[in-house]
């Protein structure tokens, strides 16, 4: 019996302190359970009513509204203009396209933005333009879009500057557009909604009044979606075309001035055109020629100034190869034989005067509109759209002889 006790006596004895740890770690953890579970619910009072305040107010905005929603929107109120953040850009104007089914796509960078629709009628044309800079953007999103549409005509702002790999690997990298559109770019947008609130002092009953009283233009008095629309008075019309925003139309002549610095700033040359680069050209021809439709390549005007020294200055020289090369004949002899025609109206009267431009190197409307009268002069062009009416193009110019910017309302 004595050795039975004194087993029981050890085996209580080394069982005592464990047991006593496991009650303390299993307390530890209760406790910590607890202090969680209040974080939580105090975090949760906090951040959902501003998670709530948020979705609210994005709504009322645009921002979060489904693209498709906002395109479908535009259909039926063509005075409707959205703008939202730059990486919605292309899926947006991919939703437009499904919905319009235009015989006549334009694709490119901001150059081509103030086309509009009225100058190929009575063809159905939509601006596709500011959704691509690199080539190879451009040539991704003509893929998408002629997946989604079948157009005749393809026509691609193709510039000089893009056949350099510098900037065509800076802009691959800064300007991707967000396709997915999923819960990343839903969070994308509340932030932007935030943003939107910080820019406008935090001042609430500024920011609810914007998310419930329709937003105009001072233009034409179209109504703003998203919030850079609202913010900047200005966005994409149900065309595809931009405005030019308020701030630019008052410096546009102090920017016209600076001319051939304001044109090499912002896009660097190269000695030679990049072969890599025209690999992308080669992969749009190969496109073209598997979806059916023509690929049609213009390099717009450019104010004379800045033609004018990318021409001539002998110190850029070295930088001025990819403009000299694209405008020579063996260049589009190449492109020809790749089935594009391109067509360089960089260089032509339209040039000469400041009224056909907003700054050095992006034409208003009323310089698109002549550059397309130009271009329907081309045999060759004209054949492509034989139902454009000339005399009526012609009549739109004459109707607004001191219109800069909107010749169309």
């Amino acid at each position: 019996m004595g050795h039975s006790g004194n087993a029981h006596s050890r085996d209580f004895t080394d069982r005592e302190p464990s047991s006593l740890l496991l009650e303390a770690q299993n307390d530890h953890r209760t406790g910590m359970a607890r202090y969680v579970a209040i974080i939580v619910v105090l975090f949760a009072a906090a951040f959902v009513p501003v998670l709530a305040a948020l979705e609210w107010v994005g709504w009322g905005l645009g921002a979060t509204v489904p693209l498709s929603r906002i395109a479908a929107e535009q259909s039926r109120d063509d005075r409707l203009v959205w703008l939202g953040a730059f990486k919605d850009y292309a899926p947006f104007k991919l939703e437009r396209i499904k919905l319009v089914q235009p015989e006549v796509l334009l694709v490119g960078s901001s150059r081509c933005g103030q086309a509009r629709a009225p100058m190929f009628r009575p063809y159905v044309a939509y601006n596709a333009c500011l959704t691509a800079w690199p080539l190879t953007h451009v040539v991704d999103f003509v893929d998408r879009a002629t997946t989604a549409a079948k157009p005749r005509v393809v026509i691609v702002a193709l510039d000089y500057f893009l056949f350099g790999d510098f900037l065509a690997d800076a802009w691959r990298k800064e300007r991707t557009m967000d396709f997915s559109q999923g819960i990343d770019s839903h969070r994308r947008k509340l932030h932007d909604v935030a943003d939107f609130a910080v820019r406008t002092g935090g001042d609430a009953a500024a920011v609810v009044a914007a998310a419930t009283t329709p937003q105009v233009e001072p233009i034409d008095h179209n109504r703003l979606i998203g919030t850079e629309a609202i913010r900047g008075k200005f966005g994409f019309r149900n065309d595809g075309s931009v405005m030019v925003a308020p701030p630019y139309r008052a410096i546009a002549a102090e920017t016209l001035s600076r001319g051939a610095q304001y044109v090499t700033s912002s896009f660097p040359g190269a000695p030679h055109l990049s072969e890599r680069q025209f690999g992308e050209i080669e992969r749009l021809a190969q496109l073209s020629r598997e979806r059916g439709f023509k690929v049609v390549a213009v390099q717009y005007p450019f104010v004379e100034s800045a033609a004018a020294f990318l021409d001539t200055d002998e110190a850029y020289r070295p930088y001025s190869g990819l403009w000299r090369e694209l405008r020579s004949r063996e260049t589009t002899e190449r492109l020809a034989k790749l089935g594009i025609s391109f067509y360089d109206m960089s260089r032509t009267p339209i040039s000469q005067d400041d009224q056909n431009f907003f700054d050095p190197a992006h034409p208003s409307e009323r310089g698109m509109l002549k550059t397309y009268l130009a271009l329907l002069d081309r045999p060759e062009f004209g054949m492509l759209f034989p139902k454009i009416d000339r005399d009526a193009l012609a009549a739109d110019l004459d109707r607004a002889k001191e219109e800069q910017f909107d010749l169309y309302h």
